[in-house]
């Protein structure tokens, strides 16, 4: 009997080491296979395995990859314990998740000690997660919508760590890959706006105004590294299609999300005008225009409210 036990476990601990899984579509990412999940009463070994392959993985690199992929992997438990309907092994996989999130950041710096910047890796690792949890967050039940709100922060928090970390490595490289990610989540509005599904356009378009507001972040810290310049002119000529897809989203978008877009617009002329202002400052405007690019054909007393909240004062 002992002996059948130790073949099972090794035989977990293997698969737990060297299987990838499946892999299955969901939203914008695909999830591995769940594997062994907190409901089962080996879920201990998958942990022990887990632990034991990051401790033997020396590459700090390699370890922030690792890392990234274990939370992948709690993150397809979390889902498939939220389809049973499985509270407390929800949180559970939430639980590991987060864990695994706060591990690839550990290495992240550690990395970048070293002179190895995995930042990138990071930022774009941790973006899918936050895509998924925007998607399936408003289709849980409130003590689940609680528990993905939790995870949805912690991955927030990681991917902010990672760009201010790119920003002050690289603070162009930064607003080029968040700048990729804002022109990601407009598609995503897009999609909710056609479907009209008014919940998650509002939970995308917060996605979105956390971005824009990045933005002004790796803004700041080029700034202090003497490079902000290319930086907040890259933020400018991207702001006129980020404003037009804005305007093409409320045009068709029901009565009760329009509020939630003139948000997102607002945030946009308000941080254009900041970025316009520190370009003066430097007698380096360019082709930057002095007024907000605010499409053509909105309705004037849209146009005056996401222009009101900006002066041209604003440091």
């Amino acid at each position: 009997m002992k002996k059948l036990v130790i073949v099972l476990l090794i035989s977990i601990l293997t698969l737990s080491f060297f299987s990838g899984g499946v892999a299955y579509a969901q939203g914008d990412m695909e999830l591995p296979d769940p594997g062994i999940t907190p409901d089962s009463p080996f879920y201990f070994a998958d942990k022990w395995a887990k632990q034991l392959s990051l401790m033997f993985t020396f590459r700090e690199e390699a370890k922030v990859e690792k890392a990234l992929r274990y939370a992948e992997e709690r993150l397809a438990e979390m889902n498939a314990m939220l389809v049973k309907n499985k509270t407390r092994a929800t949180t559970q996989a939430t639980n590991e998740y987060n864990n695994y999130l706060a591990i690839a950041t550990q290495y992240m710096e550690r990395a970048r000690e070293k002179g190895v910047d995995t930042s990138e890796m990071v930022t774009l690792g941790v973006s899918k997660h936050i895509a998924f949890l925007n998607e399936s967050i408003d289709d849980v039940g409130e003590n689940e919508q609680r528990v993905m709100t939790e995870a949805r922060e912690r991955a927030r928090a990681c991917q902010e760590t990672a760009v201010r970390t790119m920003a002050q490595g690289d603070p162009e490289k930064a607003i080029r890959t968040n700048l990729m990610l804002m022109e990601q989540q407009l598609n995503r509005i897009r999609v909710r706006s056609e479907v009209q599904q008014a919940t998650g356009l509002q939970l995308e378009l917060q996605e979105f105004e956390r971005l824009n507001n990045l933005g002004q972040e790796i803004s700041q810290i080029a700034k202090g590294l003497g490079k902000g310049t290319t930086v907040d002119q890259l933020i400018g000529q991207a702001t006129a299609n980020h404003l037009a897809v804005l305007a093409e989203v409320h045009e068709r978008t029901q009565v009760q999300a329009q509020g939630a877009v003139e948000n997102a617009m607002q945030v946009c002329v308000e941080n254009y005008e900041r970025i316009v202002i520190r370009l003066q400052e430097r007698n380096m405007l360019g082709e930057i225009s002095e007024e907000p690019p605010i499409p053509e054909g909105i309705p004037e007393s849209l146009r005056h409210r996401i222009s009101s909240g900006g002066s041209g004062k604003r440091p």
